[in-house]
Protein backbone atom coordinates (compact mmCIF):
# COMPACT_ATOMS: atom_id res chain seq x y z
CA UNK A 1 0.00 0.00 0.00
CA UNK A 2 3.10 2.59 -0.79
CA UNK A 3 1.63 5.05 -2.38
CA UNK A 4 5.35 6.47 -3.27
CA UNK A 5 6.11 3.42 -4.90
CA UNK A 6 2.58 2.49 -6.97
CA UNK A 7 2.85 5.80 -8.46
CA UNK A 8 6.40 5.44 -9.44
CA UNK A 9 5.91 2.80 -10.98
CA UNK A 10 2.50 3.53 -12.46
CA UNK A 11 0.77 6.69 -11.98
CA UNK A 12 3.98 9.15 -12.73
CA UNK A 13 3.78 8.68 -16.63
CA UNK A 14 0.53 10.65 -16.80
CA UNK A 15 0.47 12.66 -13.84
CA UNK A 16 4.23 13.74 -14.52
CA UNK A 17 3.26 14.63 -18.07
CA UNK A 18 -0.14 15.77 -18.13
CA UNK A 19 -0.88 13.20 -20.91
CA UNK A 20 -4.44 12.63 -22.10
CA UNK A 21 -5.67 15.47 -19.71
CA UNK A 22 -4.28 13.88 -16.44
CA UNK A 23 -3.80 16.67 -13.49
CA UNK A 24 -0.01 17.42 -12.98
CA UNK A 25 1.50 17.16 -9.54
CA UNK A 26 0.38 21.25 -9.25
CA UNK A 27 -2.22 22.21 -6.81
CA UNK A 28 -3.90 24.56 -9.23
CA UNK A 29 -4.23 21.31 -11.70
CA UNK A 30 -5.98 19.58 -8.64
CA UNK A 31 -8.16 22.44 -6.96
CA UNK A 32 -11.12 21.55 -8.71
CA UNK A 33 -11.09 17.55 -8.41
CA UNK A 34 -9.91 18.27 -4.30
CA UNK A 35 -13.30 20.21 -3.94
CA UNK A 36 -15.32 16.97 -4.95
CA UNK A 37 -13.48 15.21 -1.84
CA UNK A 38 -11.56 12.44 -1.12
CA UNK A 39 -14.16 9.88 -1.52
CA UNK A 40 -14.89 11.09 -5.30
CA UNK A 41 -11.21 11.02 -6.19
CA UNK A 42 -10.97 7.23 -4.56
CA UNK A 43 -13.97 6.15 -6.75
CA UNK A 44 -12.71 7.28 -9.86
CA UNK A 45 -9.61 6.31 -9.41
CA UNK A 46 -10.78 2.56 -8.31
CA UNK A 47 -13.20 2.54 -11.10
CA UNK A 48 -12.02 5.25 -13.90
CA UNK A 49 -13.11 8.70 -14.64
CA UNK A 50 -12.89 10.14 -18.26
CA UNK A 51 -9.91 9.08 -19.57
CA UNK A 52 -8.40 7.79 -16.32
CA UNK A 53 -8.39 3.85 -16.50
CA UNK A 54 -9.75 2.22 -12.92
CA UNK A 55 -6.95 1.59 -10.84
CA UNK A 56 -4.23 2.91 -13.30
CA UNK A 57 -5.01 0.59 -15.57
CA UNK A 58 -3.43 -2.02 -13.02
CA UNK A 59 -6.27 -4.83 -12.08
CA UNK A 60 -4.32 -6.30 -9.51
CA UNK A 61 -4.39 -3.07 -7.34
CA UNK A 62 -6.89 -3.42 -4.67
CA UNK A 63 -8.85 -0.59 -2.92
CA UNK A 64 -6.36 0.29 -0.29
CA UNK A 65 -3.58 0.27 -2.28
CA UNK A 66 -5.48 2.83 -4.81
CA UNK A 67 -6.57 4.97 -2.05
CA UNK A 68 -2.72 5.35 -0.31
CA UNK A 69 -2.22 6.74 -3.56
CA UNK A 70 -4.58 8.74 -4.38
CA UNK A 71 -3.43 9.99 -0.70
CA UNK A 72 0.16 10.37 -1.21
CA UNK A 73 0.13 11.88 -4.73
CA UNK A 74 -2.70 14.82 -2.82
CA UNK A 75 0.14 14.96 -0.01
CA UNK A 76 3.15 15.55 -2.84
CA UNK A 77 1.34 18.94 -4.65
CA UNK A 78 3.35 21.40 -5.30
Amino acid sequence: TDGAVIFGNLCTGCHTSGAAGAPKMLKADWAARIGKGAETLHDHAINGFNAMPARGGNPALTDEQVKATVDWMLGQLK
